[in-house]
């Protein structure tokens, strides 16, 4: 085919529009998504599941949701609805345990901690394991793919290493340790983010503190306070980017908490678990904004759900995306 035949048949194919999902080329697609058993599916998504898989999905206690059943779906074969059923199911209760008091802690978030030095980039949560203080002593730690802890442990600072190596990701959640948390950081590399309301003032450091930063932040909607603190034992300069980086993942994941997410959207793969990068959340019919952890603003308003949730997997380059808000709003105009 010569280069001109080439153009024009990119050009024709530019020009065309797809209407509905059924229709769309999709860059990922419905993997399931949790309902209470009387309930029906959202109308239009039919159109994602050729193969479906209906499953019971109660969480264990004392995680607290409005689903009882996880329906997998699948265009391609009933192996992978039926594989994206367990999926789902888990991957829903995983997020719904993170609003949920867990193993005894208080649920009193004691902020964030990078245990080893600095990896170079931004601050990044999506995925990030947490540590959670026991009302009995010792801690007990928690990832994203996983309803049960993955270990227990008299020493803190040992465990969080673990949730690190087990995640990838180089910061790990602090849970029911109060306000005041002493760290024991023999090579003076650790970092640590707390959040506050200003007229309170700076909240005292967690563990050897060298370096303090304080910037303002706007948590004031989730009620996690106006401003952040960071704790470097590295250097101011590492104090200083972590400030800079982490205020909207922190935002993100505070709003995150506060939405019940109900589907997962995004693309089928056989690797390790990545939690979902980004969220979709419908605030009317047929009108959505997306949400990512590395910016304060928002995506949208869009009409179509999907593309937007492509629009986030791409910019993220995830493999996944939440769909929260009322299911109903995501049902095609008639």
């Amino acid at each position: 085919m010569s280069r001109v035949s080439l153009l024009g048949l990119l050009a024709t194919l530019s020009v065309v529009t797809w209407s509905t999902p059924a229709q769309a080329r999709n860059i990922g697609g419905v993997i399931g998504y949790a309902t209470n058993s009387h309930q029906e599916p959202p109308k239009g998504f039919e159109s994602w599941c050729k193969f479906t898989k209906k499953i019971p999905c109660h969480c264990p206690p004392p995680t607290v949701t409005n689903f009882d059943t996880a329906i997998g779906c699948s265009n391609k074969d009933q192996e992978w609805a039926d594989k994206d059923a367990e999926n789902t199911c888990d991957n829903l209760c995983a997020q719904a345990a993170e609003n949920s008091p867990r193993a005894g802690g208080n649920n009193n978030t004691g902020g964030v901690v990078r245990p080893g030095g600095s990896t170079g980039g931004g601050v990044t949560l999506t995925g990030a394991g947490t540590l959670v203080g026991l009302e009995a002593g010792g801690y007990v730690g928690f990832v994203p793919s996983s309803l049960e802890p993955i270990g227990h442990a008299s020493e803190k600072e040992w465990l969080a290493e673990v949730l690190v190596q087990h995640t990838a990701v180089p910061w790990v959640f602090l849970e029911g340790m109060g306000d005041s948390v002493r760290w024991e950081d023999p090579k003076g590399l650790a970092a640590f983010i707390q959040t506050y309301w200003s007229h309170q003032g700076a909240p005292a450091p967690i563990g050897q503190c060298p370096y303090s930063v304080q910037r303002a932040c706007p948590l004031e909607d989730v009620k996690a306070g106006d401003s952040l603190q960071v704790c470097s034992g590295e250097s101011e300069e590492d104090a200083r980017h972590i400030a800079r980086t982490s205020c909207a993942p922190l935002r993100y994941d505070a709003l995150r908490r506060t939405w019940e997410s109900w589907a997962v959207y995004g693309i089928r793969t056989e690797g390790p678990y990545r939690a979902p990068s980004a969220t979709v959340r419908a605030v009317g019919p047929q009108q959505f904004i997306g949400y990512v952890p590395s910016s304060l603003k928002v995506v949208g308003p869009h009409e179509d759900w999907a593309k937007l949730a492509d629009e986030l997997l791409e910019s993220t380059a995830g493999t996944a995306v939440w769909l929260t808000g009322p299911a109903s709003f995501y049902e095609p105009k008639e």
